[in-house]
């Protein structure tokens, strides 16, 4: 009788174990995701950066070689 008693209260614990257990994997795994998802959105908005910095310097070149040539 003892031993069925001490079973199902291991059986509980061991239960409750594996749900945190589940739940802070989960956690970590979701946390992770975020953390790739936000470099991801920084690289693309760096990349986006970038290619607007080289349109306006285009602009401000093609600018400057049209009054050059109004200037000839």
């Amino acid at each position: 009788m003892s031993d069925i008693l001490s079973y199902s209260q291991i059986v509980p614990l061991g239960a409750f174990a594996v749900a945190i257990a589940y739940a802070v994997c989960h956690a970590w795994i979701k946390t992770s995701q975020q953390e790739a998802d936000l470099q991801q959105r920084t690289m693309e908005h760096q990349q986006k950066m970038r290619a607007m910095e080289l349109d306006i310097i285009r602009n401000q070149a093609a600018i400057a070689d049209r009054k050059n040539q109004v200037a000839a």
